[in-house]
């Protein structure tokens, strides 16, 4: 039996009384690229905090490479690239850069290769007020690869982004397939994620099913989401 990289036991997570979570599992025992599928507001996002430990399960366990996730074991092996929220409009995109990096204790010298690999150099000096959302997205990225962590987790890095951003992102999720690293990306775009992955993880009632899909995420999200529409009948 192969031994798991990522496991999730018997999550449970309420928000207000409503259950999000209710004994929850997933195992993930290979490394590579996994897309998070769920309607909105059915908790991928919560998934991804209670990962990080931003929110608290009232139980289950989270674990990597067989250690229970603590906020110091987050720091050291888990990277989190979130929304735009998280970035401060009045500093710089080197000014980020920088500052992960000595958090992490990375040389400056993996700046400079992400900023080239992901097309930031451009606009690295910019105020975050006066990017793009496609730049943003690329630059909360360069940030989340930049302590190289185990656990890499995405949450909507292909949403709203031009033609460009989402060449460079498919190109940067292609790589991965063939790393040790595990990259669990929460996405609406599932013709891309088709592109990058068939092995899916769906948020389903209050737990997690991880599948591996031929016949494309869509077609999936379909049977598992989709209700049939009723007919509107015409009267002559």
């Amino acid at each position: 039996m192969t031994d798991s990289i990522f496991q999730i036991q018997n999550l449970s997570f309420a928000y207000h009384r409503q259950v999000i979570y209710g004994q929850a599992n997933l195992t993930l025992t290979d490394p590579g690229v996994y897309g998070l599928i769920g309607p909105n507001g059915s908790g991928k996002s919560t998934l991804f905090n209670l990962i990080t430990r931003l929110l608290r399960p009232a139980k289950g366990t989270i674990s990597l490479d067989g250690t229970v996730l603590t906020p110091a074991r987050v720091f050291a092996s888990v990277a989190y690239a979130q929304d735009s929220s998280v970035l401060y409009p009045y500093l710089t995109g080197r000014d980020h850069l920088r500052f992960v990096a000595k958090q992490h204790g990375v040389a400056r010298e993996r700046i400079k290769l992400l900023s080239d690999e992901l097309e930031v150099t451009d606009f690295i000096d910019r105020r975050v007020a006066r990017l793009s959302l496609g730049q943003k997205q690329r630059l909360l990225i360069a940030l989340a690869l930049l302590p190289e962590s185990r656990l890499l987790l995405m949450d909507e890095p292909l949403n709203g982004l031009d033609p460009d951003s989402v060449i460079i992102i498919r190109d940067l999720l292609e790589a991965f397939k063939t790393s040790d690293q595990i990259v669990i990306v929460s996405s609406h775009n599932l013709d891309e994620l088709d592109k990058v992955t068939d092995r899916l993880i769906f948020k389903v009632d209050h737990g997690l099913s991880l599948e591996t899909v031929a016949e494309g995420a869509e077609a999936r999200y379909a049977k598992l989401y989709r209700h049939p529409r009723k007919k509107l009948v015409h009267h002559a």
